[in-house]
């Protein structure tokens, strides 16, 4: 519990210098993995009042970024899939689920004359983000302790110390801190321990594709700033020490990518025709399955261009999990693909403007050269291959509010 104090002193020391628009903006970041929506739902909410407010008072003339057009695009065309979606009540329920592709984005408009502190905000973020992983990992070892289980310090039973939380997505969260903890300049003493104790944490997490690319991007960073500059012996000790603590940790990862080749039998997931309830599904298996329902729904419903509608596309799905004589608790799995996700629900449209989205972001880091950006936009890349993330509360407010903050920039289109 002693390492928490100084997160904390550190954590307050840079609220202390933060106005209200930029609290505002942290909190929508640092409620995002809480137990529940509401609190996350509330601060977007006040972020958003509290835009609108000082938009109106101070009237100033406004400017639209092409993330922030973008993404306002896509709400539109959640908007628009009303009239061809064959479920009304779902899509209705989707495009309040979904608020959050229209008020972000307004809510960054209506402060385009402001420049946040983007250091400060993600800073502060990231400080939030060890706290949460201690006390994961305080409740995973009570948890361990008390039922004579290692697995409580392992991947959703670990980030599960913070109630429902996926560990994929918490994985995703830590790699972005722990790809700001790496990049910043004269770290502290504080900004060490959580760079190597948030490292230690990914791992336990254990979530493959997250792990890959987060150790892929370190690396890339690492040789870069070695060929533009001498590295000094503190970076080096640094990545030794990470590298250390990884590859102990990392036998529970290797045993569960060890699993899914044994045990996903290819043949069968294609061709076989009734799994019944005990069938021994793995991760990998079952996505393959997903990708062949998926193509088997698009033949037979004929709903390329514009999809089935927004949220539209679970029933579907579902009669496929009945089809096949799935186990019960499967239905309401949904494709676990971002880009089947968005391509079932809104057609070859919904898919072209999301990755139009990812294109410009990727091509703004590229542009300004910045590393942090494109490792971001990179995870969000990869992790929607294995996800639907940007269809849920939590992957969605961290995709919109990340992007549209690292891509404030001085240059607006009026």
């Amino acid at each position: 519990m002693a390492a928490i104090f100084p997160i904390f002193k550190s954590v307050f020391q840079k609220i202390k210098k933060t106005n209200l628009t930029e609290i505002l903006l942290i909190t929508v970041l640092v409620t995002i993995p809480i137990v529940g929506h509401a609190t996350n739902s509330i601060a977007i909410i006040l972020f958003f009042l509290s835009a609108c407010y000082k938009f109106i008072t101070n009237k100033k003339q406004f400017y639209f970024n092409k993330i922030s057009l973008l993404l306002i695009s896509l709400y539109i065309l959640f908007l628009c899939s009303l009239l061809w979606t064959n479920n009304l009540g779902n899509t209705k329920s989707g495009l309040e689920q979904f608020l959050s592709y229209l008020v972000l984005p307004i809510a960054f408009i209506f402060n385009s004359d402001k420049q946040f502190n983007k250091e400060k905000v993600i800073s502060i973020f990231s400080f939030s983000l060890v706290i949460y992983a201690l006390l994961c990992l305080i409740v995973g070892v009570v948890n361990a302790s008390k039922y004579s289980d290692i697995s409580f310090l392992f991947y959703h039973k670990l980030s599960g110390g913070l109630g429902n939380l996926n560990a994929i997505y918490l994985s995703a969260f830590i790699s972005l801190a722990i790809s700001f903890f790496l990049t910043k300049p004269n770290k502290s003493k504080l900004e060490f321990f959580s760079l190597i104790f948030l490292s230690l944490f990914l791992v336990l997490l254990s979530s493959k594709m997250v792990i890959a690319i987060t150790l892929m991007t370190s690396i890339f960073y690492f040789l870069k700033k070695r060929k533009f500059k001498k590295i000094n012996l503190k970076s080096v000790v640094l990545f030794i020490a990470v590298l250390l603590i990884i590859i102990p940790a990392a036998s529970n990862l290797y045993s569960r990518i060890k699993v899914e080749f044994e045990e996903t039998k290819m043949e069968e997931v294609l061709h076989k025709k009734d799994f019944g309830p005990v069938y021994l599904w793995t991760g990998f298996g079952l996505r393959v399955f997903q990708t062949k329902a998926f193509i088997e729904i698009l033949k037979e419903k004929k709903n390329i261009v514009l999809g089935s509608g927004l949220n539209n596309s679970q029933d579907n799905l579902n009669e496929k999990y009945k089809e096949y004589n799935f186990y019960p608790g499967f239905l309401n799995y949904n494709y676990h693909n971002q880009y089947m996700q968005i391509f079932a629900e809104l057609g070859v449209v919904g898919l072209c403007l999301l990755l139009l989205i990812i294109l410009f972001i990727f091509k703004e880091a590229i542009i300004y050269k910045d590393y942090f950006l494109l490792s971001f936009i990179i995870l969000i890349l990869v992790v929607s291959f294995t996800e639907s993330f940007l269809w849920r509360q939590r992957g969605m407010v961290f995709f919109i509010t990340v992007s549209l903050l690292l891509t404030k920039r001085e240059q607006y289109i009026n």
